[in-house]
């Protein structure tokens, strides 16, 4: 396909998602259509204010570390800009959710491009831009909405030279570059604090055979370098004004201390659901001793109450691994997620199967995806398990697709096996291994 041709299915597949996020916006009723973000209210919008009034990265006149800046520094560039341009921030926030939406699909494309044709590719795109629960996320100012593309580039980085092979100094180039990307994504959301060394573990297990484990294990500790040069900066300045060394953020110890009590301790906002009684009174011991892991850490404590009943904190970790995928903070509409969560995966799973069959580039690709959904889950499984923490990962998946699709026609052909592998041959075109690249 030529250059011109596929930035014009790009940018279309950029204008569209935009359009279908604001019209999804759009259509939900108004109690819906309100900002439910508290994180936002409450830390990411004040600090956004202070840094955009020339007083850092602060709230209250202290370092802000409850969340990394990230966000913050992108939402202060937001209400600068909006000021220069004299339209309110509402409208810069919605345009700002609008061009990360477009963001999100048009890299999606380009990741399916490296290993699906452009008609498939197209197919994750729409795909992607029409999963319910990344429209849920931009039709407000969550931190996941620019998280989204800058994870995506950063992976989009990663594959190419994975999986097209390039070597020498461009590939260092490149693994630098997906490195300093995830370090910027850190900077948005903690959760992709262990993305590096995903990704280092993805360039020693499925790179092709030519490349040498010198230079694995190089490209794996250059992308884990890239990931610090982001970071540091903010790590050098939180300890300059605190005198600790902060992971990010200092709302590591609280999270998991919620992911541990979120089904007990009851909140106005949070419908009740049935658990084991021995689950929620270990729930309930957990929440009762919160000053004490606070003070000189949760782990001890955790410990402590799990030899004391492993078989009910077994029990919630199975809540915890199911709900990962469907769990809503509020707890309305919990079972219609489940059932369309069970839809997409199903297709994921089928479309998953046919790639890993096809082997070269496609096996090594969704492999590689499914390390990213297994960091992502157990990222999950520390914290309150939410599907929203999950979105990222089935951004990811979401390149399964086409495989589920071929599959599905495979299987609805009247024709011999062998015509209809021609024809799924004709339609990706990379099932020699080296991957069919982006324009």
């Amino acid at each position: 396909m030529s250059r011109k041709r596929e930035s014009g299915i790009l940018l279309a597949l950029f204008v569209v998602a935009m359009i279908v996020s604001a019209a999804f916006g759009a259509a939900l009723p108004a109690g819906f259509r309100e900002n439910q973000s508290t994180d936002y209210l409450s830390a990411y919008e004040p600090v956004a204010r202070a840094i955009a009034a020339g007083s850092g990265v602060t709230q209250d006149g202290e370092i802000a570390t409850r969340y990394p800046p990230g966000f913050s520094l992108i939402l202060a560039g937001v209400f600068r800009l909006s000021a220069a341009l004299g339209v309110s921030d509402e409208s810069a926030l919605i345009a700002f959710r609008l061009l990360s939406a477009g963001s999100s699909v048009a890299l999606m494309y380009l990741l399916a491009r490296l290993v699906w044709s452009p008609a498939l590719s197209i197919l994750t795109g729409v795909g992607w831009m029409t999963y319910p629960f990344f429209l849920w996320l931009t039709k407000q100012p969550n931190s996941e909405v620019p998280f989204l593309p800058v994870l995506f580039g950063a992976f989009y980085l990663f594959w190419r030279p994975v999986l097209g092979g390039k070597r020498g100094l461009r590939a260092w180039i490149t693994f630098l570059g997906a490195g300093i990307l995830v370090g910027a994504a850190m900077l948005i959301r903690p959760a992709a604090l262990g993305i590096s060394l995903v990704m280092a573990l993805a360039v020693l297990l499925l790179s092709e055979r030519g490349v040498r484990l010198t230079s694995r294990i190089g490209y794996g500790v250059l992308i884990v370098i890239g990931s610090l040069i982001p970071v540091v900066p903010w790590e050098a300045a939180a300890y300059a004004r605190t005198g600790a060394i902060i992971p990010l953020s200092s709302g590591g110890s609280l999270t998991v201390i919620d992911g541990l009590t979120f089904l007990a301790v009851p909140k106005d906002y949070r419908r009740e659901v049935p658990i084991p009684g021995d689950v929620a009174e270990l729930m309930w011991a957990i929440h009762e001793r919160r000053p004490d892991m606070v003070a000189s850490g949760s782990m001890p404590v955790v410990l402590e109450e799990v030899a004391r009943a492993p078989w009910a904190f077994a029990k919630l970790m199975a809540i915890k691994v199911a709900r990962s995928w469907y769990g809503v903070d509020s707890r309305i509409m919990e079972y219609p997620a489940l059932a369309l969560q069970l839809v997409y995966l199903g297709l994921i799973l089928l479309g998953s199967f046919y790639s890993w069959r096809r082997g070269g580039a496609l096996r090594r690709m969704i492999a590689g995806n499914w390390l990213v959904v297994l960091y992502f889950w157990g990222m999950t499984l520390l914290v309150v398990p939410l599907l929203r923490y999950m979105v990222p990962a089935m951004g990811m998946l979401m390149l399964s697709l086409p495989g589920a699709y071929l599959s599905l026609v495979t299987r609805l052909q009247s024709e011999p096996s062998a015509s209809v592998t021609d024809s799924s041959l004709d339609l990706h075109g990379s099932s020699t291994g080296s991957g069919t690249g982006s324009a």
